[in-house]
């Protein structure tokens, strides 16, 4: 096949380095050519194939590890054995390509053109601690509150901030965390405050395990939405 296509091309388009493959200048002219529409044929024909089977798995993909971890992965238990379906859940920070395989896309920050979607929740943010770290510092002003943050969501105690009338650049930032599920797990050991969305925060706070520090809610003016990908059975 590979000596028809160079004939046809009257040009070579692989390098052989020992057991891989590389293209040529000409090769990868051509692949750039041709691979949406070679990505538009698979993913046809593989709906075309799907048609009519009986599916009794579900691929879940997200762009938010923490929310996926503490909202996400405790209702797939449930979910499955309420509606006989497997899930498998995906996480992935990058927009999503025509060629990857997904059923739903959960997502904050992303979006799926020309696809049915759903709003799932408006994100509201609370200001948390642990019980003793509250009632240490409840009375000091926010300026000498010790606080946690995620690199995932750096907008987060700013937004809070201007929310409260505090100048960011006043408030003590102790730790910074990768994602929001680490900073939530140094909140709850009492390290320090956290700004986060409610609905990540709201087991922890039903257990006992942080309480609010203030009454202050904040919409983030962020939605989470779900969608359809087009080319799921």
């Amino acid at each position: 096949h590979i000596a028809t296509l160079e004939a046809f091309a009257d040009a070579r388009l692989f390098v052989r380095r020992g057991p891989a493959m590389q293209f040529t200048p000409a090769g990868s002219q051509l692949y750039e050519a041709v691979k949406d529409a070679m990505s538009t044929i698979e993913l046809t024909l593989q709906s075309l194939a799907q048609r009519g089977r009986h599916h009794d798995r579900l691929k879940v993909r997200t762009s938010m590890p923490s929310f996926a971890m503490t909202v996400v992965v405790p209702a797939l238990g449930a979910y499955s054995t309420e509606r006989g379906v497997q899930i498998d859940l995906i996480t992935s920070l990058s927009p999503p390509q025509p060629s990857d395989d997904f059923d739903v896309l959960i997502t904050r920050d992303l979006s799926l053109s020309g696809t049915e979607s759903w709003e799932l929740v408006r994100e509201e943010l609370v200001c948390v601690g642990a019980p003793a770290l509250v009632a240490n510092h409840h009375a000091q002003s926010r300026r000498h509150w010790p606080m946690v943050a995620a690199r995932s969501r750096p907008d987060l105690v700013a937004r809070w901030a201007v929310a409260t009338e505090t100048a960011p650049d006043e408030l003590r930032v102790i730790a910074t965390y990768d994602h929001l599920f680490l900073a939530v797990t140094a909140a709850i050991a009492g390290t320090g405050f956290l700004v986060a969305p409610r609905l990540l925060v709201h087991s922890a706070i039903a257990t006992g395990a942080l309480v609010l520090a203030d009454e202050h809610t904040i919409g983030s003016g962020a939605t989470y939405v779900a969608y359809v990908n087009p080319h799921s059975a």
